[in-house]
């Protein structure tokens, strides 16, 4: 069972990555949007009077931003071309579940998008001297640690609406700005009103964003690191946990209609 299983992780994750290599819509996604946003930011820094950008939230942060508009766009719509084309139907009643299926391809959507990250990371340090010799690099790679796992749950809970209407795809969608807006990808999440920070709580990738920032700064302390990364890891479970329950859900409404949903 072992060997079946590794054997369709890998065919599937090269699949994933063939396509997302082929597909000019995923380039853009992961490297041409963030460049975009990084520009952006440190054209409204100087605006603001800062003559040197904070390159962890203009530059890192435009590769964070890469990576959740990578994820929220394949995901949805690696289910939105299975139903154009026909395969979802033949996903679904194969005996690999869709949770399995869906889950192995939003793992290789947000490894790929790491790509995102990497030349966010080159970009600080090559072009604008970003200094290494402050950044705590076990807590930092432990934190995107989590921000994969917290984006991977995030992403498998999503890609399960699409799968239940063709409407709900679309709502999927215009998540992209406001959860970068909450989580704070671009800007400290202290400056967001009270209102927004206690939204963005109930968010993975916050807690584990947080965590990144500060190791990028070498500013933190184990206790501090121990409680974002607890947050991350509790409700990245939570979302999995909200997953399973829809998809169980979706095949459920399956087998009493015998119809995938047209609406």
């Amino acid at each position: 069972m072992n060997a079946r299983w590794l054997r369709l992780f890998w065919r599937q994750v090269d699949v994933q990555l063939r396509i997302r290599t082929f597909d000019p819509y995923s380039l853009l996604l992961f490297f041409l949007q963030p460049a975009i946003f990084s520009g952006v930011g440190m054209v409204l820094s100087r605006a603001a009077g800062q003559a040197q950008p904070d390159l962890v939230y203009t530059v890192i942060g435009g590769g964070m931003l890469g990576m959740w508009s990578g994820l929220v766009f394949t995901s949805t719509f690696d289910i939105t071309r299975d139903r154009r084309d026909g395969t979802l139907e033949l996903i679904v009643a194969s005996p690999t579940s869709l949770a399995m299926v869906e889950a192995v391809r939003t793992f290789t959507n947000v490894v790929a998008g790491l790509a995102s990250m990497a030349a966010a990371v080159a970009a600080a340090v090559f072009l604008f001297d970003y200094p290494l010799a402050s950044v705590d690099l076990p807590g930092a790679l432990v934190s995107l640690g989590m921000i994969v796992f917290g984006m991977w749950s995030i992403g498998v809970f999503l890609a399960n609406f699409p799968v239940w209407s063709r409407i709900t795809g679309s709502y999927v969608e215009f998540l992209e700005i406001p959860v970068a807006l909450v989580c704070g990808f671009m800007y400290p999440i202290g400056i967001l009103p009270g209102w927004m920070q206690a939204i963005s709580t109930a968010i993975p990738i916050r807690w584990a964003l947080e965590a990144l920032d500060t190791a990028l700064l070498g500013t933190g302390g184990i206790e501090y690191y121990l409680r974002q990364w607890g947050m991350a890891l509790a409700l990245s479970l939570l979302f999995w946990g909200l997953a399973h329950w829809l998809g169980l859900k979706i095949h459920d409404r399956i087998r009493v209609s015998g119809e995938m949903s047209a609406i």
